[in-house]
């Protein structure tokens, strides 16, 4: 896997090069072309593809690279404004209009930057949807980044020193995260704006629920890498083809693509949870809600891909990946199948919420349980 995401990584890189000096020749200039980094700046994937929509002038790619540039000028900030009127220049800091000098600086820990607003380029990727359907295409957003930043670097930290494996791939794929306050847009990541993800916070006490989020979302921009080339894997148009037409099953509004992008992201967390259980890394209310949110992915697997014609959608290599993550996946959810008994998840709507997991699995109950250890693995 590390050789096809490294191969699909420099394929990458070459790819927004290329874009670039054809938009804009002179910034190579100014930038250090050796630096890989630079063309993984999230905001060129946000600006390429914002293209298509005849939403921004070339200079405003000069202004997105200006922090990377190897002599410093005066800071340019006209097409940069987001609908907050604060200037999110990358590798200098936060701007408010008629100010030339930042009043937020870049804030970043370990491998990871924490976005304090967004780019004017990255606000299109912003819906409310529900099933399938965009109910608001338009949605107001807050940065809720001050209350909660410490508490993600904390879930970053323990994902580091308890499961390497998979920090390793998070770190590849990933690089930057920005928090907001509208839990109708539904936590996501996109090939357009490649390397960020995006979550919604609206409680207190959200360490185990960015531990989750970053091993979902992170893992869809890990997968882009692994599909970059995806005729490998599949004989057909899977990011257009639906679900229902194949499986029958008329609820499924879902890409083929999309649900492949599920299995593959409720196996890295079943897979990850598994580990820090194992590892008894939690105790009282956070192990209470991992325990939850594990038991939550058994109605998300095996959702309709297994109804497929394996012949007719995948490549050899394809179902090779497919029965590999279908296997892995059901192996570790049988080691923990006692709690689909123990726990209802009845009231879940969309999202797994910890409070409503609570009203009717109530943490008393558990933390008995759990002191004569039925809940070890």
């Amino acid at each position: 896997m590390t050789e096809i995401t490294t191969k699909s990584k420099i394929e990458i890189i070459n790819t927004i090069k290329l874009l670039l000096y054809k938009e804009n020749p002179g910034v190579f200039e100014k930038l250090n072309f050796d630096d890989d980094e630079i063309f993984l700046e999230p905001l060129l994937f946000a600006y390429f593809n914002s293209k298509s929509y005849n939403l921004y002038l070339r200079e405003a790619v000069e202004e997105v690279l200006q922090g990377y540039f190897l002599k410093k000028d005066t800071i340019k900030k006209k097409h940069s404004f987001n609908r907050n009127n604060i200037a999110y220049i990358p590798q200098v800091g936060y701007f408010k209009k008629g100010k030339n000098h930042p009043y937020e600086s870049i804030l970043i820990e370990d491998n990871f930057e924490l976005v304090k607003e967004i780019h004017p380029t990255q606000e299109r990727c912003f819906v409310e949807s529900y099933l399938g359907h965009i109910v608001n295409q338009n949605p107001i957003h807050n940065s809720v980044w001050k209350e909660h930043y410490r508490e993600l670097f904390k879930a970053i930290n323990i994902i580091k020193k308890n499961l390497p494996n998979f920090y390793a791939e998070l770190t590849f794929a990933n690089k930057k995260i920005y928090l907001h306050d509208n839990s109708k847009i539904l936590n996501f990541t996109s090939v357009e704006t490649l390397g960020m993800l995006y979550f919604y916070v609206i409680k207190k006490n959200n360490l185990i629920y960015f531990i989750e989020e970053l091993i979902h979302q992170g893992s869809h921009n890990y997968l882009y890498y692994v599909l970059h080339h995806k005729t490998d894997y599949f004989k057909i148009d899977v990011e257009n083809l639906v679900m229902r037409d194949f499986t029958k099953q008329q609820w499924d509004y879902r890409t083929i693509y999309g649900a492949f992008h599920g299995l593959f992201t409720v196996t890295q967390r079943v897979n990850c949870f598994d580990k820090l259980l194992t590892q008894n890394v939690f105790s009282g209310r956070e192990k209470h809600e991992l325990l939850g949110r594990l038991t939550d992915q058994f109605s998300r697997f095996r959702t309709g891909l297994e109804l497929l014609d394996f012949d007719k959608i995948y490549t050899e290599k394809g179902i090779a990946f497919y029965t590999g993550l279908d296997s892995k996946c059901n192996s570790i959810l049988k080691k923990h199948s006692k709690l689909t008994d123990e726990f209802d998840l009845s009231n879940r709507d969309i999202d797994f919420k910890y409070e409503d997991f609570c009203k009717l699995n109530p943490y008393e109950k558990f933390l008995k349980k759990d002191e004569n250890n039925y809940y070890q693995f």
